[in-house]
């Protein structure tokens, strides 16, 4: 059964090509390649229903598309080269650090590598316990967030280590730089969230959804030259819902810089790639009762951002 997704042209997309709008519109778990090829094979309609099957076709504002998402391709499971570096590793499981651009398993419709290729390639042992399509993953990070992220080598360590998922005993913290300053130096962000009615690949603030909590500290403000408000917040999950960073940040008028989902700024920030890094992953060692913790430092683009925001 086809997955049907819509998408309205805002004043702020017109005059793009329609992969190009497309791509904006459905985020970064689907890549433009796909959308090309959607287009191509005449999965995108038009409000009057007509097929609309060339990716240079410029939309403007109030046009109205939909696409009915073929199902999901058969299992890309080949290894494929990628730079994973290895944060550390034990008998059982590793940390490494997820580039971003990479999702972690493959999405709809969408066969571009992913992690699990990336896995593929450097590791013998990985576990089976989250699936064919998934070894060794047993937690995801979204395909533009940068960031440490937990491989089980084996189905055990799986059931380990998803346990710690369940019971919140992993101890997550993220950095990220945001739009605006929030409403407080430091506060928590409660507030359910649940699948987007409309826009399937996207979530959404309800009162039907699930209870997700996000806990920030601001460490910095930037104002730019132009009047533009940026802050570089810490932030720690009580939960871990889809999207979560992302949606409770738009929620206080605050988008993650680079956000193509959630910002209609996004797209003015696209060289740095979505501002959000997984930093640091605390837990204590199921097999062992070691205490372990993994910090990364803020990456190239992150820092590049920093450098220039005052004069954006």
């Amino acid at each position: 059964m086809n997955l049907e997704l819509k998408a309205e042209v805002l004043e702020e997309f017109s005059g793009n090509r329609l992969d190009r709008f497309l791509k904006l519109s459905l985020g970064d778990e689907v890549s433009r390649a796909s959308i090309q090829k959607w287009i191509e094979s005449g999965y995108v309609r038009n409000q009057e229903d007509k097929v609309q099957d060339k990716s240079s076709l410029k939309v403007k504002e109030g046009d109205q598309y939909s696409i009915s998402v073929p199902p999901r391709p058969p299992l890309n499971l080949e290894p494929v080269q990628m730079s994973l570096p290895v944060i550390l590793e034990r008998e059982n499981y590793l940390i490494i650090h997820k580039p971003a651009g990479i999702a972690s398993h493959s999405g709809p419709g969408d066969r571009s590598p992913s992690l699990v290729n990336g896995l593929l390639y450097h590791f013998k042992d990985l576990s089976k316990a989250g699936g064919e399509a998934r070894p060794g993953i047993v937690h995801r990070l979204d395909k533009p967030t940068e960031g440490l992220i937990l491989i089980a080598k084996n189905d055990k360590a799986h059931g380990k280590l998803s346990e710690l998922f369940r019971k919140r005993e992993i101890e997550k913290k993220y950095y990220a730089w945001v739009q605006g300053h929030p409403p407080e130096e430091s506060g928590t962000i409660d507030l359910p969230i649940s699948r987007h009615p409309v826009e399937r690949l996207k979530m959404t603030i309800s009162p039907k959804g699930r209870r997700s909590i996000t806990h920030y500290k601001v460490l910095k403000y930037i104002n730019s030259r132009t009047g533009r408000k940026f802050s570089f917040v810490e932030v720690g999950l009580e939960t871990g819902r889809t999207h979560q960073i992302r949606i409770h940040f738009q929620s206080q008028r605050c988008p993650v810089v680079g956000d193509l989902l959630y910002s209609r700024a996004g797209s003015q920030f696209e060289s740095y790639g979505l501002q959000l890094l997984s930093f640091f992953l605390k837990f204590k060692d199921p097999f062992t009762g070691e205490s372990i913790e993994a910090t990364l430092p803020l990456t190239e683009r992150f820092l590049r951002f920093e450098k220039n925001a005052p004069l954006i």
